[in-house]
């Protein structure tokens, strides 16, 4: 009888062991992902504001009704680029909300680009796309900080 007390005794606290190491790996998985997704959310969001800062500078050159010299020219080229591999490890990590309203940042600042890009684009579709992607990028913002449990704006309220 002592034996088999033993016995069950030894598959139970083996059972606890197993569980106990599982639940350590567990851990370890969600905080590796949790590392990657703040990562990938932290490059994608240096590249948006990287971009911002390029495409406002060369929305007031055309808006002044004045061409992008060449510096200008690569500047938009190369953030343009910079974000859309930023966009690659985000899309893989984000849940799909998040995936959702990167589109809705990104897509009109790259519209706007293709629009200063070409000379004989139209300076009147410039703001609008350019509020868009403002507005969107917020939403954006709001949406990853909140999934990496960090404080978070409120969703829809402008700053003053």
């Amino acid at each position: 009888m002592t034996q088999v007390l033993a016995g069950r005794r030894e598959r139970q606290r083996r059972r606890e062991d197993d569980a106990r190491e599982e639940r350590r790996w567990q851990r370890e998985r969600e905080a590796r992902a949790y590392q990657a997704r703040a990562t990938a959310y932290a490059e994608l969001i240096g590249a948006i504001e990287a971009f911002d800062g390029v495409l406002f500078h060369a929305r007031q050159v055309r808006e002044a009704e004045r061409p992008l010299d060449d510096h200008e020219v690569s500047n938009l080229r190369a953030v343009t680029s910079e974000t859309q591999h930023a966009l690659g490890a985000v899309n893989l990590h984000a849940p799909e909300r998040v995936r959702a309203q990167i589109r809705e940042a990104t897509l009109p600042r790259m519209r706007l680009s293709v629009t200063l890009l070409d000379p004989t684009g139209s300076t009147a579709k410039m703001r609008p796309a350019w509020d868009a992607g403002q507005t969107a990028y917020r939403t954006l913002r709001a949406l990853m900080r909140r999934d990496l449990g960090l404080d978070s704006e409120l969703l829809g309220e402008r700053p003053d």
